[in-house]
């Protein structure tokens, strides 16, 4: 097993003690292009190594840093190759990477390649494996661990001798000699103060990334305290958390406020933030972090949006710093499972679940969105554990339910084979979504497609019950996250309904043909994006890129088939929560036949939120849609949210006639068109939209006009029997 080192200062060398490195350094975080950019991240992670390096070496020719394929393809043809070139390796560019590196290691074999980064295994003997079947011939190096430091240190030893001289020599610096024999020594140190890491923003290495595509990224911090077994930063190498100060923070933002406050007035930018802390708010450090992203706000109109994932513990202190920028931070209550089984299995014991089901509630009362996240067949899973996890969340009130497939990540506990014996992982290869490409790199065409391992059958969860859950986890993503039918929650909440069961008697009730239509097709294409064997699938993957890049192929199923249920299939899919809804209020008692006024208000809330959604994924919608209003639904939902009581409908009766008027506003259109002329207009480009925007800030608006009259009450204005 590696070594785990622990965290230690690494001073920075004064400058006129640096050892002058005369290489020519190129480093590159790819990714796909040509569907839609795929990791839309600035490259801040790689440029970090750049700007540390300069701290140990001299260097007689600045770093070149490159995200875009085509931009690198064109760099090799006019300049000519680098000495030394370093690829991030990742999930989502694992195969774009190595294909450049092929090509570069055949045309320039005195070029070393470099990868660095967590798609790597954990074990000796797995990587020696991954390197024999992935790497040997295409890479020279691999850094295992952090790589500011252990990079700086391969530069310095290149410098002086030859490659084979350095095999073995440095912490953590990989390399697999011709006989077969890996050398793996332990990773370097880490670093203690991520201060140390100049900023690549504030020394304008990142400017040329300001060109509306990709989203700033900061990292404030860096490390995790827990111990999940499907993640790379679970091990006990991450266990520390380093850390930036405070003005490295600030005037890292406030830069990158300024550039894209012009970006963002003229509507050519998403309005976007990512922060790639693992735990954000739960260290006193991060309240003024987010007092400085309210500066940002205020000052440049930057960011309306923080993509961060919130920290696990430390309720009160994540809501205080999140309170610092209202609506722009959702909290997250990753949960992945609530079975305790499962958490055990997964190590996730010293994680309050119950704090995080409080996050929900408290941040509801303070207005600030909330979701948590479930992963699918997690060692100990089954269909009733899953399902029973889903229906914990929704009562607890998060807004939305992220649900994902497990992915074994190589970097990760689970992906070690004594892991995957011991928990029973059964598991398939797919094509990742937007993952995948096709480039002209030195006249001869690069292909390639970014696969992962996903585990459908865990003991206690069969194939069938895999796709069941599947097919629930559509569901819930297209009826109730983002409040899509919120009254109608409203109304079985004041009635003692959980949502899951209103979900469950939506799957089983009968569905409208272009509902049915949808969700038939979802499943077969569940099980035919499902492959046994990783090669094949690259394979045929890589014969068949224009497919993919098409869109007839490799989607993210969740989102795309939301898509389609909220376009192709809205007027079933509203019929189908009214028909759900009235049913499980009848068999909690609820009377609600013979034209009653609470079969008039279900009714009536489900056409309104469908109009609310209608045709907003077209680029030309309708300007204004009616619907005549007899009741209060705002007021309803008020109360709803107060807790009130709700179950007379009474209460919520117009005594005017009132019509509803369902409008988009210029900022909604200022924001689909940005987003769709990113990534288009397909089913799988509007999914795609909807990870980012958050559909709350699209649907349309609904003003209330006045009607012909006084609304005709419906049969039946008696208060509903219970």
């Amino acid at each position: 097993m590696t070594a785990t080192p622990v965290l230690v200062p690494l001073p920075i060398v004064a400058p006129d003690a640096r050892p002058r490195v005369t290489l020519t350094v190129w480093l590159a975080d790819l990714t796909y292009t040509q569907q839609a950019i795929s990791a839309e991240t600035m490259p801040q992670a790689v440029a970090g190594i750049a700007t540390y390096a300069a701290t140990r070496v001299a260097l007689d020719h600045p770093v070149r840093i490159f995200k875009y394929p085509e931009v690198l393809a064109a760099a090799l043809e006019q300049d000519g190759p680098p000495d030394v070139i370093g690829f991030s390796h990742y999930i989502w560019n694992s195969q774009l990477s190595l294909a450049f590196a092929d090509l570069i290691k055949e045309r320039f074999p005195r070029t070393t390649v470099v990868f660095g980064g967590p798609h790597y295994p954990l074990r000796l003997p797995e990587q020696t494996v991954f390197w024999r079947e992935r790497l040997a011939g295409r890479v020279d190096f691999y850094v295992d661990g952090e790589g500011e430091a252990a990079f700086a240190d391969l530069l310095i030893a290149l410098s002086r001798t030859s490659r084979d001289d350095v095999r073995g020599s440095l912490p953590g610096v990989h390399h697999l000699d011709s006989d077969g024999t890996l050398y793996a020594p332990p990773p370097r140190p880490r670093i203690h103060d991520l201060s140390d890491v100049p900023s690549p923003y504030t020394l304008g290495l990142m400017d040329e990334f300001f060109d509306g595509k990709l989203v700033p990224t900061v990292q404030t911090n860096r490390g995790c305290p827990f111990k999940c077994t499907f993640c790379q930063e679970g091990t006990a190498y991450f266990q520390k958390v380093a850390k930036k100060n405070t003005e490295h923070i600030r005037s890292e933002l406030h830069y990158i406020g300024r550039r894209m406050k012009p970006l963002v007035e003229a509507g050519t930018a998403r309005n976007e933030l990512l922060i790639t802390d693992s735990n954000f708010g739960m260290y006193p450090e991060d309240h003024e972090t987010c007092r400085v992203i309210a500066e940002c706000q205020q000052l440049y109109g930057w960011p309306r949006v923080v993509n961060v994932t919130t920290g696990k513990n430390q309720r009160d202190r994540v809501l205080s710093a999140v309170a610092q920028v209202p609506g722009a931070i959702s909290l997250s209550g990753a949960v992945q499972s609530l079975d305790p089984g499962v958490l055990r299995d997964i190590a996730r014991t010293n994680i309050d679940a119950a704090k995080l089901m409080e996050i929900a509630l408290a941040a509801a009362d303070a207005g600030t969105g909330t979701y948590s996240e479930v992963i699918l067949a997690l060692p100990g899973d089954s269909k009733a554990r899953h399902l029973g996890t889903l229906r914990q969340l929704v009562d607890a009130g998060f807004n939305r339910l992220n649900m994902f497939q497990l992915t074994l990540l190589p970097g990760s506990e689970m992906c070690t084979d004594a892991y995957r014996r011991e928990h029973g992982l059964v598991t398939k290869w797919r094509v990742m979504p937007r993952c995948y490409g096709s480039y002209t790199v030195l006249g001869e065409e690069l292909r390639a497609a970014e696969v992962d391992e996903v585990c459908v059958t865990v003991p206690d969860m069969a194939y069938e019950d895999y796709r069941e859950c599947r097919v629930m986890n559509l569901l819930l993503a297209s009826l109730y996250n983002d409040g899509l039918f919120a009254v109608l929650l409203a109304v079985q909440r004041s009635s003692q309904i959980s949502p899951m069961t209103w979900l469950e008697r939506a799957r089983t009730m009968a569905h409208g043909p272009a509902l049915a239509a949808v969700l038939k097709e979802f499943s077969a294409e569940t099980d035919e994006q499902l492959w046994e064997e990783r090669a094949d699938l690259l394979s045929y993957a890589t014969g068949n890129i224009d497919q993919y890049i098409e869109g007839h192929l490799g989607n993210n199923l969740l989102y795309t088939y939301r898509t389609r249920i909220l376009s192709e299939a809205l007027d079933d899919t509203a019929d189908l929560a009214a028909r759900a809804c009235l049913a499980v209020l009848r068999e909690a008692g609820v009377g609600v036949g013979g034209g009653s006024l609470i079969e008039a208000l279900v009714r009536e809330a489900a056409e309104y939120h469908r109009l609310t959604l209608a045709d907003v994924f077209r680029t030309e919608p309708p300007e204004v849609l009616r619907q005549p209003a007899r009741f209060d639904l705002d007021a309803l939902l008020a109360a709803g949210r107060h807790r009130d009581g709700i179950r007379d409908p009474r209460h919520f009766r117009l005594t005017e006639g009132k019509v509803r008027e369902f409008v988009l506003t210029a900022e909604q259109r200022r924001t689909l068109s940005t987003y769709m002329g990113q990534f288009g207009t397909t089913p799988w480009g509007v999914g795609r939209l909807l990870t980012k925007v958050r559909l709350a800030d699209i649907v349309r608006h609904v003003r209330m006009t006045p009607g012909p009259g006084t609304a005709p009450a419906p049969a039946g204005t008696e208060a509903p029997s219970t």
